[in-house]
C-alpha cells in the first residue's frame, strides 16, 4: 500500500513538473508574440507598400527574445483592422492594405508531455514525439487624437413658411416636391450616424468597404446621396421608416445629372480611422447641404416663391456661392479641422404702390417747384426761368420751367443681401490633465443694400452690382407760355432733366464677430456620443435693419441716365418735409414686413444666421503607445 501511494505521488509530481514545463513554454511563447506585435504596431509597420515591414520587425523582435525561426519554430504576421460585432466583441480582420492593428502568431514544437503520451497509449494511437504550442497577439497601432467639429444655424422649428422655402430649393434639381412642415420637422428632429451612412453609400455606389477617401471624392448625384440615407433608415424602427418615406419624396424631386462630391460638405481627413466616423449629424443639415451643393452648380439663380415670405407680390432670387461644410473630422495635431455655413447672395425685388395715387402727394409735389427751381439753377445750371405761374413766364414769351411730378407707375425696390460664411476651426486642444478644445469662431457677415439694381446678374456673379437710388418723384422741364399766369400752354415734357427725389440708404453692414468657444467636461464628449452645441453671443440684426428702414432718407439726386439717378444734391431737409411725411410711411409699410421673413426664415433655411452661430465638438484622446487589444 505504501509503495502504491509512493508511486502515485511520484506520478502526480511528474505530471505537475511536466505541466509546469509546458505552461512556462507557452508563457515564453506568448511573451514573444506580445513583444513582436507591440514592436511592429509601435512603429506603424505595414504589410504592403512602403514603410517599415511588419514581418521583418516581428521576426527581429522574436529573435531578440530568444525565438529563432527554424527547428519547429514559425512566426506569421498579418495586418488588418479591428471590428466590433453585434455581440460587442472585437475581432481582428485581415486587410493587408490597413495597419490599424497587427497580429502575430507563433508556433513552437516541444517534446510531448507525459499526459499526452499516456492519453495516446490509452487510445491506442501512435505516441507523438512533439507537441505544437501556439500563441497569438494583436496590437493596435498608436492612435492620434481625433476631433469632430460641427456647425449649424438655429433652424430648430419648421413652420409652413420655412417648409415652402425648403420645397422651393428643390425645384432646380429636376422636379417639384411638397413635403409639409411636419415632414421637414421630422428631418430636423432626426440624427443620422455618419459611419452607417457612409457604409451604405459605399454599397450603393460600388465602392470597396472602408475606402472612405475614394467615396468622399466620387462623383455622385443628389439622388444617390439622399437614397443612401433612405436605406439607412429603412432598417430602423417605425419612426425611422417614416423618416425614410419623407426622404423618398425628396428623391423624386432630385432627378438630375449634376455631379456632386460629398467632400464638399463633409471634411474628413484622409486616413481617418473608422472609429472616428462613428458620430452623428442632424439629418436636415445633411439634406440641406446636399440641396445647396446641387444649387451651387445651377447656372442661373434660383427663384423662390414670394408668398412663402408672407407677402403678396415680388421676386426672390438666390445664388449659392459656396455650400456649407457641416462637419469636419481629423487629427487636431496636424489637420485643419474647420466647418462653415453657406455663402449665398439673395435679391428681393418688389414694387411700390403708384406714387401719384397717394393722398395729398400731388399738392405737396407742386409745393416743391418754387424752392427746387432756384436750387437746380444754381447747382445744375438748367437756366430755368421759374414756374409756369412765375412773373418771368407771364409775358406770353416761351420760357423753360421746372415740371415736377410724382411717379405714375410703380417703382421697383431691390433688397440685396450678400452674406459671408460663418466659420469655426479647431485652434487649440489638450488631452491632459483634462480634455479641452477651443474653436476659433467667426460669425456670418453680410451687406444689406436697399436701392435699385439694374443688372442682377452682376450682383450674383460678383456681389457688387451698381445700386442706384429708387426714384419716386421726377424733376423734369418743359417749355411753356402764359399771359399773366393764365391759360398756360406747354410743349412736350422732358422727364428727369433735373434729376429726381428718391431714396437710397447707406448699406447696412453686419460685421463678422470673433469668439473663442471653449469646450470641456460634459461639453466635450468622446466621439460617438451626443455633443451639445455652444453658441456665440447673439446680436439683434432684425433691430438694426428695422432702424435702417425707419430712418430712410429722402434726397434730391442729380440726373444720370433717364430715371437712373446719380449723386445727391444738397437740399435743405425742410424743403422735402411735405413729401417725406407721405412717402416715408409708404416705404416703411412696404419694407418692414420683409425684415423678419428675410432674416429669420429665408436665411436660416439657407443655413445662415446673422444673429449667432452654433458649434459642437467631440474629442477622443488615445494612448500614444501601441497596446495589446486581443
Amino acid at each position: 500500500m505504501a509503495a502504491l501511494t509512493l508511486g502515485m505521488a511520484l506520478l502526480f509530481g511528474l505530471l505537475v513538473v511536466d505541466s509546469g514545463r509546458l505552461y512556462l513554454e507557452q508563457r515564453k511563447l506568448q511573451r514573444v508574440v506580445d513583444m513582436a506585435a507591440l514592436e511592429a504596431a509601435g512603429q506603424s509597420a505595414v504589410c504592403s507598400g512602403p514603410g517599415p515591414q511588419a514581418a521583418a520587425l516581428a521576426q527581429a523582435s522574436a529573435s531578440r527574445n530568444g525565438f529563432t525561426l527554424g527547428e519547429g519554430r514559425t512566426l506569421a504576421t498579418a495586418c488588418g483592422t479591428l471590428l466590433t460585432g453585434v455581440d460587442s466583441l472585437r475581432r481582428f480582420t485581415v486587410d493587408p492594405a490597413r495597419n490599424d492593428a497587427i497580429r502575430v502568431i507563433a508556433q513552437h514544437s516541444v517534446p510531448t508531455s507525459i499526459a499526452a503520451g499516456v492519453q495516446a497509449l490509452v487510445r491506442g494511437n501512435t505516441l507523438p514525439s512533439t507537441t505544437t504550442l501556439t500563441a497569438q497577439a494583436v496590437a493596435a497601432t498608436p492612435k492620434p487624437p481625433l476631433a469632430v467639429l460641427r456647425i449649424r444655424t438655429t433652424l430648430a422649428n419648421i413652420d409652413s413658411r420655412k417648409s415652402a422655402l425648403l420645397n422651393a430649393l428643390l425645384d432646380p434639381l429636376g422636379g417639384r416636391v411638397q413635403l409639409d412642415a411636419l415632414g421637414w420637422q421630422g428631418l430636423a428632429n432626426t440624427d443620422i450616424n455618419l459611419l452607417k451612412y457612409l457604409d451604405q453609400l459605399a454599397i450603393n455606389v460600388s465602392v470597396q468597404a472602408g475606402n472612405y477617401d475614394e467615396l468622399l471624392g466620387k462623383q455622385l448625384s443628389a439622388t444617390q446621396l439622399i437614397q443612401a440615407a433612405i436605406d439607412v433608415f429603412k432598417q430602423g424602427s417605425n419612426t425611422a421608416i417614416d423618416v425614410a418615406t419623407n426622404l423618398g419624396k425628396l428623391t423624386v424631386a432630385t432627378d438630375d445629372n449634376r455631379v456632386l462630391k460629398l467632400n464638399e460638405i463633409l471634411d474628413i481627413q484622409a486616413g481617418t480611422a473608422k472609429a472616428g466616423l462613428d458620430t452623428s449629424l442632424q439629418l436636415l443639415q445633411l439634406v440641406q447641404g446636399v440641396i445647396l451643393l446641387a444649387d451651387k452648380y445651377n447656372a442661373a439663380s434660383v427663384e423662390l416663391p414670394f408668398n412663402a415670405l408672407g407677402l403678396v407680390s415680388g421676386k426672390v432670387q438666390i445664388k449659392v456661392i459656396e455650400p456649407p461644410r457641416i462637419s469636419a473630422i481629423g487629427n487636431p495635431q496636424t489637420d485643419d479641422i474647420s466647418v462653415q455655413t453657406a455663402q449665398i447672395r439673395t435679391l428681393v425685388s418688389l414694387n411700390t404702390p403708384v406714387v401719384d395715387t397717394l393722398g395729398g402727394i400731388v399738392t405737396e409735389v407742386l409745393k416743391l417747384a418754387a424752392p427746387l427751381t432756384n436750387i437746380l439753377n444754381n447747382l445744375l445750371h438748367l437756366n430755368l426761368l421759374g414756374t409756369v405761374q412765375s412773373l418771368t413766364c407771364a409775358l406770353g414769351v416761351p420760357c423753360k420751367v421746372s415740371d415736377i411730378e410724382a411717379l405714375s407707375k410703380a417703382a421697383r425696390i431691390d433688397i440685396s443681401i450678400d452674406t459671408v460664411k460663418a466659420t469655426s476651426r479647431v485652434s487649440a486642444y489638450r488631452c491632459s490633465p483634462d480634455k479641452q478644445l477651443t474653436a476659433s469662431t467667426d460669425s456670418a457677415a453680410a451687406t444689406v443694400t436697399i436701392g435699385k439694381i439694374d443688372n442682377p446678374a452682376t450682383f450674383f456673379s460678383t456681389g457688387s452690382g451698381t445700386v442706384t437710388p429708387i426714384p419716386l418723384i421726377d424733376i423734369g422741364t418743359n417749355i411753356c407760355t402764359s399771359v399773366l399766369g393764365l391759360f398756360p400752354k406747354c410743349a412736350t415734357r422732358v422727364p428727369w432733366v433735373g434729376g429726381g427725389v428718391g431714396i437710397k440708404p447707406d448699406p447696412l453692414k453686419v460685421l463678422s464677430r470673433h469668439e473663442n468657444l471653449l469646450f470641456s467636461g460634459a461639453n466635450l464628449p468622446e466621439i460617438g456620443k451626443p455633443a451639445p452645441y455652444l453658441s456665440m453671443q447673439p446680436i439683434n440684426v432684425v433691430q438694426s435693419l428695422s432702424t435702417t428702414i425707419d430712418t430712410l432718407p429722402l434726397q434730391v439726386y442729380k440726373p444720370q441716365n433717364g430715371d437712373v439717378l446719380g449723386e445727391i444734391l444738397s437740399v435743405a431737409s425742410s424743403v422735402l418735409t411735405g413729401v417725406t411725411d407721405i412717402l416715408k410711411p409708404m416705404i416703411k409699410n412696404l419694407l418692414s414686413p420683409l425684415v423678419d421673413p428675410l432674416l429669420n426664415a429665408l436665411l436660416k433655411v439657407l443655413g445662415i444666421d446673422l444673429n449667432t452661430v452654433e458649434v459642437s465638438a467631440n474629442l477622443t484622446c488615445s494612448s500614444s503607445r501601441a497596446q495589446l487589444v486581443l
